[in-house]
């Protein structure tokens, strides 16, 4: 694949992102998906249980839904099945490690990019407060402080960088794409 080629479908995934962000709200799925459909590789399975990852796994605001999506998607390409389970535990292990590899090398960027991976610090550091989607007044002030639209650019941004990352799994953290 040449350099032009890349670019488009890096451009393509965070189109394809913002569009599921702006309809569903989901930041794992979103991303998620959003991958799946660029890279071409669709898991219905792992679309679902992704669902459960939004607003920083179920709401808690933990560990942002963006990096847990787009980290599902890596493991989709690095990660180990079932028959790695079966076999020698020397391969799993190294699967494994390849896997691991490739999630602390896109939480590292993330962390660097934006500040921290933990949703609530995030909404904190990007809003000037921390609010609640869930009690209508905080949803309206975090509607007028642009919060979805802040959470779209983290998933776009870490969709483009995961999608880079299926096809170079050494990018630097300082590489530019």
């Amino acid at each position: 694949m040449d350099q032009k080629q890349d670019l488009s479908k890096l451009d393509l995934v965070e189109t394809k992102v913002n569009e599921l962000m702006e309809k569903y709200h989901n930041c794992a799925q979103c991303t998620l998906v959003g991958i799946q459909i660029v890279s071409g590789l669709k898991d219905d399975g792992l679309a679902k249980a992704s669902t459960g990852f939004a607003g920083g796994i179920g709401g808690m605001q933990s560990v942002c839904g963006a990096l847990t999506g787009a980290t599902l998607a890596l493991g989709m390409k690095y990660g180990r099945d079932i028959s790695f389970l079966e076999g020698p535990p020397e391969a799993a292990l190294k699967k494994q490690s390849e896997a691991t590899e490739q999630a602390a090398r896109l939480a590292k960027w993330f962390e660097r990019e934006f500040g921290s991976i933990i949703c609530s610090e995030l909404r904190k550091s990007h809003m000037g407060t921390e609010l609640s989607m869930g009690v209508p007044w905080q949803n309206q002030w975090a509607d007028q402080l642009g919060m979805r639209k802040r959470c779209s650019e983290f998933a776009t941004k870490t969709a483009r960088r995961a999608l880079a990352m299926l096809e170079d799994p050494k990018l630097s953290i300082l590489e530019k794409i």
